[in-house]
């Protein structure tokens, strides 16, 4: 079955026990409107889908969450912007403010997706977020941007299992004992200690 570029295979039920596999032309964008933003998204279905699946922490969902919608499509905006189109300017400490949440669970959040390939640091205070998962512009922009993305030899963004993040986290503690336990385990040199004087007796 030939695929051509902006068609994509999709299976359906027969009724029988069978698929029948066709192809059809990829939609690209939905727009999505709220009562503070509006913008275009890649698959938002999809997505969220993937985000609903997921066994991990609210706290992670938040951030995530954040992060996306601090992308900005408006050409408005584009001299008032700190970051370049395709790019947010965000860190912690604002993550923090933004979702209410401590230190420790905005840098959890943003070590597994960035692990997971679904973001990356462009530079300090400045992220990118991945442009295959979601896009904030044009086609044409997403296309230059997924090219920075190669260019700085981003991660492939990986779509994790339903229990990927509670064994992300059992593997970092583990990491965490091993290195623990072998820091205890370095050798530790003793110096010799130097042997009183004795006075000589009159």
């Amino acid at each position: 079955m030939a695929v051509r570029p902006g068609e994509r295979v999709v299976a359906r039920s027969d009724g029988k026990g069978g698929l029948i596999l066709g192809v059809e032309k990829i939609q690209g964008r939905e727009f999505a409107a709220s009562a503070g933003c509006s913008g275009y998204v890649l698959d938002a279905r999809l997505l969220m889908d993937v985000l609903g699946s997921l066994k991990m922490p609210g706290s992670w969902f938040q951030v995530w969450c954040k992060q996306v919608a601090l992308q900005n499509a408006n050409r408005a905006d584009d001299q008032l912007r700190e970051a370049a189109r395709g790019f947010v300017k965000t860190n912690q400490r604002d993550l923090q403010a933004r979702c209410n949440l401590s230190a420790a669970s905005v840098n959890e959040a943003s070590q597994f997706f960035t692990h997971i390939g679904w973001q990356r640091t462009a530079k300090r205070g400045i992220l990118q977020l991945n442009p295959w998962l979601t896009v904030a512009g044009t086609s044409g922009e997403q296309e230059k941007w997924q090219a920075l993305w190669n260019g700085a030899k981003g991660p492939a963004c990986v779509i994790p299992h339903a229990d990927y993040p509670t064994e992300w986290r059992q593997l970092r503690e583990a990491e965490k004992k091993a290195a623990e336990s072998a820091r205890r385990k370095e050798k530790v040199v003793t110096l010799r200690q130097r042997r009183p004087v004795r006075k000589a007796s009159a």
